[in-house]
């Protein structure tokens, strides 16, 4: 049963990534007025370009914006997983800030550590749990858990996040369990 689910799952996942990878063609300008107004903003605003190559630096913080999103690191409590494992599960404030639906699981990689040591990620048999595949539309919020399998419940936790297909920039956050 238990194999059942994480395939029914995998496949979910990967269903849910290949269906994303088309749908972001960036609209580029078409007319040569167009191709002039950017040049020219770009020549007169050296100042804002110099601040924007200063915002795609790594952020060493727990909340901001990854592209088109903004997350929020919030939180991380202890549980048990369905095998009674123990789990820490960490709360997401997920915006999407984009034009178009989307997924939490599809626009953001989110990773656990623990020792040094990525944690994968558990399956709970609770409910209240809002799954990172609920998709959302633009201007909307959603806090979400995902449970990661802790190696013991004392060394702390440290979480990142990152845009799915670009890992410049980078929330952060650590964790010290008790």
């Amino acid at each position: 049963m238990k194999k059942k689910i994480l395939i029914g799952l995998g496949i979910i996942v990967v269903i849910g990534i290949i269906a994303n990878l088309g749908s972001k063609d960036e609209e580029k300008p078409t007319t040569e007025k167009a191709k002039q107004e950017t040049v020219t903003k770009k020549e007169t605003n050296k100042e804002s370009v110099d601040k924007t190559e200063e915002s795609k630096k790594p952020a060493a913080t727990d909340t901001g914006d990854l592209g088109d999103y903004h997350v929020t690191i919030k939180n991380l409590e202890l549980a048990k997983d369905y095998e009674g494992s123990d789990v820490g599960v960490v709360t997401y404030e997920f915006t999407n800030n984009g034009d178009e639906n989307a997924m939490f699981m599809t626009e953001i990689s989110d990773k656990a550590f623990q020792n040094g040591v990525g944690l994968s990620l558990a399956i709970m048999s609770d409910s209240g749990y809002v799954d990172s595949m609920t998709e959302i539309q633009p201007g909307a919020t959603l806090e979400l858990k995902v449970p990661y399998k802790l190696s013991d419940t004392t060394s702390p936790v440290s979480v990142e996040v990152s845009k799915l297909f670009g890992n410049k920039e980078k929330l952060k956050k650590d964790f010290t369990l008790q």
